[in-house]
């Protein structure tokens, strides 16, 4: 049988433009010839500030008095013990600099004080345990000197108990199981007759309800404090053991929510006498512990913040929120830019800013477009924007393959282990410079090409396309053979006025994954093109091979003032702003008809699912229409499968559309086609 995939098809418009020539702009007008064309109308560009560095093990309280969340500190992937301020007092976190702070700390109890409208910290830790106690008032934080003060300790469960109005401390590394009560001036140790036994990272709340602190112990033990004693309830069923869990009140529900702790991901509730495993549909990241946790009285939700992340071994900077029924995902060091609805990927902004510490990355649209962001006002990119392919893991289920940025190419599938397939050949990855597939029993597969000797691509990225994929690895009787990894993608970024980049710009190639017999081949970097009146910043533009040892991608920097002394790889292409070019007026090819089958339109490029079945190997037609083209032009095909590439062409459009007649082997592959036309103005 004979299957082809069917991928959305390109159309390579090359558009090759005389350069305007303007002498030098006034030093007095800050409004330079270029227009990038945007007309605004998606508003302006922006994201959520996040907490940066990421960190675990800080603390997160919400001071009602100022209706703000409110975190310190924390342990953060640097090595660093943190010291800063950040509040939450709308949409984004902003960090403070007040006069005054703590020293560095992590694993500190901290506790809003409602009745004295200020934030309470005791202890945690830095190069040993500590005792110290300060309180912040929305201005600055203030040590408070107390003649009697419990030992140095870290990780003590810590709440503030509003019903008798003083915070309760327990236990903690260096605590045992002490009791301590403050009460706003100094610290009293309480000994009453019953008491957990001693806890580091305890997790503590208070439940409002029922006016009790509640305790859910390591051992698995639940323990309630009623301002006097502490009684060990017993409920049927109790959560695993845990320590450095989650643990606040939800007042809008009436009850205890525990998240996390020890490696977990699971969110029980607490209802006074039952704890009742909750199933959201959506959740933070799994095994996660050391989160910032409290409730927040103006969205009546829990947030939680960051954490320390097992499967891959680093704190987090994210923010969720709970409802009492999900977890919806609210900010993060990883944003998520989405080109679905937009099929021409133009985006029409005011100004933009992508803030430090996030990274903006994309879910592509089905026509592969490019990204173009085109601004009226400036762009400022402090963070991160990445179209990278990519990485091809091992664990690819069959036919699918590792993806190209927007308008890269995919990689290639590595081959079937042999007693299933009864072949030792990959596919080649996809794209016009599609790296080779492997033939033979481990072989390595090739890397993908974009702007080298038999690659594709220009100095004046016209057209703006990205990089093409990695072959697929040659198997063994019993393995499979690595995947190639996607090529990066292409992007472009126009202002009329300036774009700053302190942060980076990637379009990186995905790297190729090694099956324990032979490496898939490596994604081709991509193209960054920026044009704008200046372009400034001493960030980075990335666009090469999956390792870094191939500069085989396009940056081009376009401006009347071009300012930027960051680094590049590969060099940059400096010029002044190209003119002409009508981003409305995308060319788009569209293959309709194959083996005298109609293409269901969009295709969905499944090797798994293919858009197009037959069962006869040979000679098949092919039928190719084009819009935005012009009749005249060349148009060839490029077919990707398991025994090689397949090419056809060049065929030229005649009334909108292209013929082709071309012999291909049984089994699955992919046919893409590309046109190549010039203008000028």
């Amino acid at each position: 049988m004979n299957t082809l995939r069917l991928l959305r098809p390109i159309a390579a418009i090359w558009l090759f433009a005389a350069m305007q020539s303007f002498g030098p702009a006034a030093a007095i007008d800050p409004d330079l010839p270029y227009n990038s064309g945007s007309t605004g109308a998606d508003g302006a560009l922006t994201f959520r500030e996040i907490v940066t560095p990421g960190r675990r093990t800080h603390q997160m309280v919400y001071d009602s008095a100022r209706q703000q969340m409110v975190l310190f500190g924390g342990y953060s992937d640097s090595g660093r013990y943190q010291n800063d301020t950040w509040i939450l007092d709308g949409a984004n976190w902003r960090k403070l600099n007040p006069p005054t702070s703590p020293p560095a700390r992590a694993n500190h109890g901290m506790v809003y004080d409602s009745v004295r409208q200020e934030v309470v910290i005791f202890g945690g830790y830095r190069d040993g345990n500590l005792n110290d106690t300060w309180a912040w008032n929305g201005t600055t934080w203030t040590q408070r000197n107390t003649a009697t003060t419990p030992n140095p300790r870290y990780s003590p469960g810590m709440v503030f108990d509003v019903a008798r109005g003083q915070t309760i401390m327990f236990g903690g590394s260096g605590g045992a199981d002490e009791t301590w009560i403050w009460d706003g001036t100094t610290w009293n140790l309480r000994t009453p007759a019953a008491r957990p036994a001693a806890d580091s990272g305890a997790a503590m709340a208070y439940d409002a309800a029922r006016q009790r602190v509640v305790l859910f112990h390591g051992n698995r033990q639940t323990w309630t404090w009623d301002g006097n004693n502490w009684a060990n309830v017993t409920p049927s069923t109790v959560p695993t053991g845990r320590n450095y869990a989650g643990m606040a009140y939800d007042a809008a529900r009436q009850e205890v929510i525990l998240f996390g702790g020890s490696d977990q991901s699971d969110t029980w509730s607490w209802n006074g006498s039952a704890w009742t495993q909750r199933n959201p549909v959506n959740h933070p990241e799994i095994r996660r512990d050391g989160v910032g946790f409290a409730y927040h009285e103006g969205r009546q939700q829990i947030m939680l913040h960051g954490g320390y992340i097992l499967s891959v071994d680093g704190n987090n900077s994210d923010s969720w929120f709970w409802n009492g029924t999900e977890w919806s995902f609210w900010s993060g060091a990883t944003q998520t830019f989405d080109m679905t609805s937009r099929p021409s990927g133009i985006w029409n902004f005011t100004a933009g800013d992508v803030p430090p510490g996030v990274t903006v990355g994309f879910k592509k649209n089905a026509a592969n477009t490019p990204v173009r962001w085109l601004f009226t006002q400036n762009l400022t990119v402090r963070g991160a924007i990445t179209v990278d392919g990519q990485f091809a893991p091992a664990n690819l289920p069959d036919g699918v393959t590792a993806k190209g940025g927007p308008a890269g190419f995919d990689g290639g599938d590595g081959a079937i282990r042999f007693n299933r397939s009864s072949s030792f050949a990959g596919t080649p990855g996809t794209g016009p410079g599609g790296g080779t597939a492997a033939t033979q029993r481990r072989q390595d597969g090739g890397d993908g090409l974009h702007n080298q000797s038999g690659g594709y691509g220009n100095i004046f990225l016209q057209p703006l396309v990205g990089g093409s994929g990695g072959g697929g690895g040659g198997s063994t009787e019993d393995t499979d053979g690595g995947n190639g990894g996607g090529g990066g993608g292409a992007i472009l970024l126009a202002s009329s006025r300036d774009i700053s980049i302190t942060g980076q710009v990637r379009a990186n190639g995905g790297n190729r994954q090694h099956s324990g017999v032979s490496w898939g081949g490596r994604g081709s970097g991509g193209s960054i093109l920026i044009r704008a009146d200046r372009v400034s910043g001493n960030g980075s533009f990335r666009a090469v091979g999956a390792d870094e040892g191939n500069d085989n991608g396009r940056v081009r920097i376009e401006a009347y003032d071009r300012d930027f002394t960051g680094s590049t790889r590969p060099g940059i292409v400096f010029s002044l702003p190209v003119a002409g070019q009508d981003f409305a007026a995308v060319g788009t090819l569209t293959v309709t008809r194959i083996a005298g089958q109609n293409v269901a339109q969009p295709p969905t490029g499944s090797l798994v699912n293919p858009d197009v079945l037959f069962t006869q190997a040979g000679p098949i037609e092919v039928t190719i229409t084009g819009q935005g083209i012009p009749n005249g032009t060349e148009i060839r095909l490029r077919v990707t499968t398991k025994d090689g590439v397949v090419t056809a062409g060049p065929e030229f459009l005649t009334g909108g559309s292209a013929q082709f007649t071309l012999t291909v082997p049984a089994g699955t592959g992919t046919v893409q086609a590309f046109a190549d036309y010039r203008t000028s103005n």
